[in-house]
């Protein structure tokens, strides 16, 4: 299935060059930047729409609509929760395109699975018991160690549910002198026409575009009257940086687009929108943040980290980084408004946060023993000059760029230098999970979902999977730890009382900013949405929130695909 170079290049939105209809063709962007390799959703990083929470070829259990905050049913029809387990009800109308029905027991593979493979969903385990079904009805019993229901409820939701006549086979073949080789699994690619239980499947597939097909039996139709999505074709172009994805939008190229934006409200001449007329634009869900090397020096000193706090304009960042499109930043890893708000305590932020105050970052600095020579440059507590500090991120991201542009203008007003790296994806991932970093950009938790804003924090504070630097990590990667965060972090889960989860939030949120984990920079979308109406229209809006701003693909924003429009 994969064409050949010369047929890549002939990629074009034009009707007259294009076999794909411009009125049944919805091209999207921002969601994968590297020509295709694999569609094996067991794999860590698969291609688009294997990836992330992507709805298109393979459906969850449930989905995650961020406006209500609740999972909305999709494979599943329900669920029960009681304190020791969580029953769901299987639809029993889906089917798999290969009109299979999806049976329990392929819901208990899947989660099998996850258990013997290092899947990104591998970790799950840590806080089941057993997994069993009666009918059709599976019961997830949690472990009465780890009982954690929030993480629980992000798995029926972020889980893809495979087709177990297919991987079985597959996985068995690996296995050898009884043991599962998982590098033979992922030989697999799935790339000749996947079974899946979703509205699209893969038709074909380019170095620079992903074509995906309508299913026309969707099983799923019956929830929207029996009508099928609007359009027959998605199509993922694939470009290198956001100036590209970003002028293909602008000339109608796309119709749909996750990439950074910069001055969306000049945009409407171009038909280009987003989900809401009014600054910040787009529907806030996660905070951007620069992670922080804790145990090495000069930032194993929670001073230190807290002059750098307060000494990061944020005002800046908002207005050049992100063009407005945050709410001011607060102090603390708590959205204070949505969900999150019944848990953001603005007393402890004016009584523990920080804001920017050079003055005040110099005072912190000069009360813990540092000090400056006669250029300005700041010195340790041994009068020794701060070695420059690298701040990191990948390479055309253009607005965590600017955001460290920004930074490294604010440090050196308290004399500290910095060098700024915009380097590869690859080298800046494998960067943060080995630790060989000082500050890093890097948005650990970038959905919101049923758990947050406790994966949020679990994911920068809480040591119970940390790694020494030079270990392979795959959270808190910049090696922090305190005690009393890790208790919280075990207790949060499971508290039912409203009163005593908002206490315990906010003693959570209190030591985030005593002791300044990581550096929150600004808010962001859990993804930015905007779109095109010069070729389909009727997307969802603040005005007409019909379905989240999800991009149409992800969670519960998928339903969208049924009420867009072509212009006629």
């Amino acid at each position: 299935m994969i064409a050949c170079q010369e047929e890549a290049d002939k990629t074009s939105s034009s009707s007259e060059e294009s076999p794909y209809p411009r009125s049944q063709t919805l091209y999207i962007g921002g969601y994968d930047w590297a020509p295709p390799t694999t569609f094996n959703p067991l794999d860590g990083d698969p291609n688009f729409p294997i990836d992330g929470n992507i709805r298109l070829m393979y459906e969850s259990l449930f989905a995650y609509n961020l406006l209500s905050g609740e999972i909305e049913p999709m494979l599943a029809k329900s669920y029960v929760q009681t304190d020791s387990s969580i029953t769901v009800e299987l639809d029993d109308r889906a089917h798999w395109s290969n009109q299979q029905k999806v049976t329990v027991d392929d819901v208990l593979y899947t989660f099998h699975l996850d258990s013997i493979f290092p899947t990104p969903r591998h970790g799950g385990w840590l806080y089941l018991d057993r997994i069993t079904a009666n009918g059709n009805q599976i019961e997830f019993v949690m472990n009465k160690k780890e009982k954690n229901p929030l993480v629980l409820l992000n798995l029926l939701a972020e889980t893809s549910i495979l087709p177990k006549s297919v991987f079985e086979p597959i996985v068995e073949a690996s296995k050898k002198n009884g043991r599962y080789n998982f590098a033979n699994v992922l030989t697999f690619k799935n790339d000749s026409t996947p079974v899946v239980s979703g509205p699209y499947n893969l038709d074909s597939y380019y170095p620079d575009k992903i074509v995906l097909k309508r299913v026309e039996n969707y099983w799923g139709n019956v929830k929207h009257g029996g009508k099928s999505p609007a359009p027959l074709y998605v199509i993922h172009t694939l470009y290198p940086g956001n100036n590209h994805f970003n002028n293909a939008m602008t000339k109608g190229n796309l119709d749909v687009s996750s990439i950074f934006m910069p001055r969306i409200w000049e945009k409407k001449r171009d038909d280009i929108r987003s989900w809401s007329l009014q600054e910040p634009y787009h529907y806030p869900g996660s905070i951007p943040t620069l992670f922080i090397a804790t145990t090495t020096t000069p930032f194993n000193d929670v001073a230190f980290r807290r002059a750098l706090a307060h000494a990061i304009n944020f005002e800046k960042i908002k207005a050049i980084a992100v063009s407005n499109y945050t709410a001011p930043v607060r102090p603390g890893f708590i959205l204070p408004f949505g969900q999150e708000s019944k848990y953001f305590n603005e007393e402890d932020a004016e009584k523990y946060g920080y804001s920017y105050d050079i003055e005040k970052a110099k005072k912190i600095l000069d009360e813990a023993g540092y000090s400056w020579d006669n250029d300005g440059k700041l010195l340790n507590k041994q009068g020794m000059p701060i070695r420059p500090l690298s701040i990191e991120c990948p390479n055309g991201w253009t607005d965590w760029e600017d955001a460290i542009k920004v930074v490294a203008e604010s440090f050196k007003q308290i004399g500290i230098e910095t060098i700024q790296r915009f380097i590869e994806y690859a080298e800046w991932e494998k960067d943060l999970r080995f630790g060989k970093f000082d500050l890093a950009m890097k948005t650990q938790t970038a959905d919101l979902s049923a758990a947050t804003p406790w994966t949020r924090f679990d994911q920068v504070m809480n040591t119970k999977n940390t790694k020494p630097v030079g270990e392979e990590a795959f959270s808190n990667l910049g090696r922090f730890s305190d005690p009393a965060a890790d208790s919280l972090l075990d207790i949060i889960p499971s508290l039912t009382d409203s009163l005593a989860l908002k206490n315990a939030y906010r003693d959570l949120n209190r030591i985030f900013m005593e002791k300044i984990p990581v550096l929150p920079l600004m808010y962001r979308p859990t993804q930015y949405y905007q779109f095109s109406t010069k070729h389909w229209t009727n997307f969802p809006t603040e005005e007409n929130p019909y379905a989240p701003p999800q991009g149409l693909i992800v969670g519960a924003g998928i339903k969208a695909l049924w009420e867009i429009k072509p212009v006629q």
